[in-house]
């Protein structure tokens, strides 16, 4: 080859090397500038929807917005939306969104975030997404509800909101002359993803409050002795002074008459355990944990015998149920415990009598009493049954094996004919006049040891009973008005505020403060409580409103049967179902939205006909979680498991609750 042609080879080479530089140059210039352009092909989709349950639903807001850039500062949408049309009245609000690569484009690239308030004549509300997610974390309430929110990675002083599919709502009550005000602002899937952090409702001032200090209604020179009587299993609607046609309370109406009647009381939960557990704790029950028949109550909480314990009072506990015995942690904070399975009152009594001739006469005295008639199996004395049976031929003598023969402990749709439930409630009616025979006599040993005049003395039931209103018998396995509505009768010292009686829905969480409050104690906790002295607000010249009031059901083994129920400040009460094994338990007609108001025995379920309504329930349940949550700690949660003895397990077969 010539020395020519070489040379324009050598050449040739180069150029094509030349060329392939260049190409490559250009191309990783391409995707740099592909990479690192402005998205402004971005576009933030967003509707917003207001509806009420009058079946008023309107577009109040719609936009297609091209964004130069997401989650940078300063690149938020402002809409201000005149909600004055829905003046007074329970609104939803639904602001859907959505960040798309392009305006053709219905594939998402990111998530709207949104900050949002109502501003008023009274200024600016911000709205605080609630939602409660538990995908197994906590021991109970499982599954999803309301409205879940992310705090999204925007530097603002406010938060703004992600919502899950990008759905937020929030329902409200519309103030006159609202608008609500949104910022909107886009922020890209893989920068949420990067930095999840599920927003947790702020704790609400008069939520969670800690114990005030002492009323004034109390004495400086003495200390009250303090009493609770209860009842296990006592319906209130089965006792003269709550209403009843049939005789079966004479000492009990007599004693109302003296003292403070609560009329529209609540348990926190619809079996034993945790509704003791609450009164001794003041906690709701997903806050204290003892719920089921091996969970027992943890140390950390502060229990009502432990504060009176420490403030001089002599303390003890007599118990005809295992079921709040020592084995289970509540012995905590007692001088004297006395357990006796399926005592009558009369030896309840005795033992009552007993504690009390040892105790020092100038010490005071903190006594709980449990006595376990009505409590099922039903077999009143013979006298007292002859006053009540009507002679119905049902064929359920009241016994464990005819009761457990018809309806399985917690299963639904029991087999029994009115006949048969009709009968129950004759052996029942008589089991409440043998209680009551009991109460009155233990009056009557307060008044002959002087420990009547100047005590404060409680009677209250743990629940209630079932005949059958929805489909269940006896108990804890619903949270409807039969076993929920409990008596609370409160006899303050010398028979202040006698006659007195109270429509405000109250709860027996606020039990512990009302006790503390009337001995003068304010201790010192590291969490907060969620009720309130009784006899503070019993004795307010204007009474306010009924608050939201809490109760639960969570038996835990595999997640068979776990309800949360509202009873909202209007009157409406909700029960959500949130069993992993669907229906498993809770029956159709005990899960829904009922207005108590109208329909005090909760028979028609207005989920459908009232969304709205349903919504704003199901999110003051999930406020509800997350602030018991907040409150208590994952590490507070977990209730000491204790092995059963099997002198327990034949008491709790005894009572229906084991096979």
């Amino acid at each position: 080859m010539t020395s020519r042609a070489q040379t324009e080879k050598r050449r040739w080479r180069q150029l094509r090397a030349t060329v392939v530089i260049a190409a490559a140059l250009v191309l990783a210039l391409v995707l740099l500038a592909l990479r690192t352009r402005p998205p402004s092909a971005l576009v933030m989709a967003v509707t917003v929807t207001v509806s009420t349950d009058e079946g008023d639903v309107a577009e109040v807001y719609r936009t297609r917005t091209s964004v130069l850039g997401a989650g940078g500062p300063g690149e938020d949408v402002t809409a201000w939306i005149d909600l004055g049309r829905w003046a007074g009245k329970l609104a939803r609000l639904d602001i859907r969104g959505e960040v798309l690569q392009d305006d053709s484009s219905r594939l998402p690239a990111g998530h709207v975030a949104v900050r949002a308030e109502v501003v008023g004549p009274d200024g600016a509300r911000p709205i605080q997404f609630v939602g409660w997610q538990n995908g197994g974390s906590e021991p109970f309430h499982l599954g999803t509800i309301g409205s879940p929110a992310s705090v999204a990675p925007i530097g603002a002083d406010s938060p703004f909101f992600c919502g899950a599919g990008g759905l937020l709502w929030y329902v409200l009550r519309i103030p006159d002359g609202a608008v609500l005000r949104l910022a909107l602002d886009p922020v890209m899937a893989e920068e949420l993803a990067e930095n999840p952090r599920h927003f947790v409702p702020n704790v609400r001032t008069g939520w969670m409050t800690a114990l005030r200090p002492p009323s004034s209604l109390v004495e400086p020179e003495r200390p009250p002795d303090m009493f609770i009587y209860l009842i296990d299993a006592l319906r209130p609607d089965h006792l003269g002074c709550y209403g009843y046609s049939r005789e079966t309370s004479p000492s009990i109406d007599a004693f109302a008459a003296e003292a403070v009647v609560y009329e529209q009381a609540q348990t926190a939960y619809s079996s034993t355990r945790g509704s003791v557990a609450t009164i001794f704790t003041g906690l709701y029950p997903c806050t204290h944990g003892a719920v089921h028949e091996k969970d027992g109550l943890a140390e950390w909480p502060v229990l009502l015998s432990e504060v009176l314990q420490e403030s001089g009072y002599g303390t003890s506990l007599i118990s005809a149920t295992g079921m709040v015995g020592q084995r289970m942690g509540f012995n905590q904070g007692f001088d004297e415990f006395v357990v006796d399975h399926l005592a009558s009152p009369e030896r309840v009594n005795s033992y009552a009598a007993a504690v009390l001739n040892r105790q020092p006469a100038d010490q005071p005295v903190f006594m709980y009493l449990h006595t376990i008639e009505p409590h099922a199996p039903y077999a009143p004395e013979p006298s007292s049954l002859r006053l009540f049976d009507r002679g119905i031929p049902g064929t359920c003598d009241g016994t464990r094996e005819a009761i457990h023969a018809a309806c399985e402990w917690g299963s639904l749709h029991p087999e029994l004919s009115v006949d048969d439930i009709e009968h129950l409630v004759d052996l029942y009616d008589a089991e409440i006049l043998d209680s009551d025979r009991g109460f009155g006599a233990f009056l009557e040993l307060l008044k002959r040891t002087g420990r009547f005049e100047h005590a404060l003395i409680v009677l209250v039931a743990d629940h209630g009973e079932a005949f059958g209103e929805h489909d269940t018998l006896q108990h804890g396995n619903n949270l409807n008005r039969e076993l929920l509505h409990v008596p609370l009768i409160i006899r303050l010292p010398q028979g202040r505020m006698a006659g007195t009686r109270v429509e405000q829905r109250v709860s027996l969480v606020e039990l512990y403060p009302t006790i503390l409050a009337q001995a003068g104690v304010a201790p010192k906790l590291d969490y907060g409580l969620p009720g309130r002295d009784l006899i503070r607000v019993t004795s307010e010249r204007h009474r306010g409103p009924s608050r939201p009031i809490f109760a639960e059901l969570s038996f835990l083994d595999n997640n068979v049967l776990d309800l949360v129920a509202v009873l909202d400040a209007d009157g409406f009460k909700r029960v959500v179902d949130m069993s992993v094994v669907s229906g498993a338990k809770a029956t159709e007609r005990s899960v829904g939205l009922w207005d108590t108001v109208a329909d005090p025995d909760e028979q028609e379920d207005l989920t459908q006909s009232l969304p709205v309504r349903a919504a704003y329930d199901e999110q003051l349940i999930a406020q509800y979680l997350a602030t018991q949550r907040h409150w208590s700690g994952k590490e507070r949660r977990a209730a000491p498991q204790v092995e059963l003895t099997e002198e327990l397990r034949e008491h709790l077969r005894a009572l229906g609750y084991l096979d």
